[in-house]
């Protein structure tokens, strides 16, 4: 039987060449603005982003740039194969939390592995012309065990008393920090439990697409391509999804808004604090909204409503709810912008724009969903922090 996990020779920063770790790592692609892009090129001629991001489709001048990396051991290779253990410090509400996995290679087994979210077809497309040019997994996706995997809590408080190969922080000042698994005990342990494991994609549905259909193209041209590079993670506490926030620009009057929306809901003024706290503790569907410096909380007249939603699984879900329930009942003029603060989503509407504020989806629901077959619409869950891009890299061998 193929494995499901397995450890590789991984591509890192040369720790001879780059004494501050800080100046190099990113973001993952997708959540990089192009202010931020100015800015961490010019925290290093090194930093990461140069290699992750193509300007003006000059993708083969980013293969050009991670060749002469590799030829000036500013990256170097590992000579055995490994797992990198992954730890990530953060605080919520002044709590401390810790996540920890593994970065490994994950064979691309879609009967085995469930994506939760829709895909659209731009990122796809340009990480289709990354991996086409520089011939390699740049960053992990983020896959989840549905259950927990005690070989990982074993590694994890073995490795953790030793000193990191990497220690940095992220832009949130979160601590990241990895381990070269390279005893064969642990690594035999970890790939033996998560290989009997159900693996949910929590991030990098587009990644994991265009890595799948790459492999699809190209199957006789590199080693192990039917696997790609993936942070994979089990049931633990540090597992934080925030909400994701929709602010839309619609022609309706704050009276016509509010005509629609009292069809479902009952409408009232609320502070910012109770608000947030309505959208953590609601057993059910539960709104922010915010027009022109008011803020509202919008509760369902009727829960018999969510039955509209034939399929029982996506009622648990507030951005489902919302893209079947409210959504359908306005004309978008622009695209929705998305944010996790409900203090930056107020900043955003302005007095033009309207801001819609949703609860954060519940882990459980969403590997309920997925291991199920079903799909949640695009931006459904921010699973935090994100993982650093430019920790490990795999580049394909033949």
């Amino acid at each position: 039987m193929p494995q499901n996990i397995k450890p590789f020779k991984g591509t890192h920063y040369n720790p001879l060449k780059i004494n501050n770790f800080n100046n190099v790592v990113c973001p993952p692609y997708d959540v990089i603005n192009n202010s931020e892009l100015k800015s961490l090129r010019k925290k290093s001629a090194f930093n990461f982003s140069h290699v992750l991001l193509a300007d003006k489709s000059n993708y083969q001048s980013k293969r050009k740039t991670l060749d002469s990396w590799v030829a000036k051991k500013v990256l170097v290779d590992d000579l055995n194969e490994c797992l990198y253990l992954y730890e990530q410090k953060y605080r919520v509400n002044g709590k401390k939390i810790t996540r920890y996995g593994i970065i490994s290679l994950l064979r691309m087994n879609k009967k085995g592995i469930f994506p939760h979210e829709r895909t659209h077809k731009a990122p796809k497309e340009d990480r289709k012309k990354i991996i086409k040019a520089l011939e390699a997994n740049l960053s992990p996706i983020f896959v989840i065990a549905s259950s927990k995997v005690s070989a990982l809590t074993k590694a994890y408080k073995h490795y953790s008393k030793r000193k990191p190969f990497v220690c940095c922080d992220d832009k949130d000042k979160n601590l990241n920090r990895i381990w070269k698994v390279e005893d064969k005990k642990y690594l035999n342990s970890l790939c033996k439990e998560f290989n009997n494991s159900k693996l949910l994609i929590a991030d990098g549905h587009h990644r994991f697409e265009i890595s799948y259909d790459y492999f699809n193209k190209h199957k006789s041209k590199f080693k192990d391509l039917n696997y790609l590079m993936a942070y994979i993670t089990d049931c633990q506490k540090g597992l934080l999804i925030l909400p994701t926030h929709r602010i839309l620009t619609i022609k309706d009057s704050e009276a016509e808004l509010f005509k629609k929306l009292s069809k479902y809901f009952s409408i009232k003024l609320i502070s910012k604090k109770l608000l947030a706290s309505k959208l953590t503790k609601a057993k059910t569907f539960t709104l922010g909204l915010y027009r022109a410096g008011k803020l509202f909380c919008l509760e369902l007249k009727d829960k018999d409503i969510l039955l509209k939603i034939s399929n029982k699984y996506y009622r648990k879900i507030d951005a489902y709810v919302f893209h079947s329930l409210v959504l359908s009942l306005f004309k978008v003029d622009k695209p929705i912008e998305y944010t996790h603060s409900i203090d930056e989503a107020i900043e955003l509407s302005g007095n033009k724009k309207t801001a819609f504020l949703l609860g954060a989806a519940n882990l459980d629901s969403v590997i309920d969903i997925s291991s199920k077959g079903f799909k949640l619409p695009q931006k459904s869950t921010y699973f935090y922090p994100k993982l650093l891009s430019g920790l490990v890299i795999r580049r394909f061998s033949k």
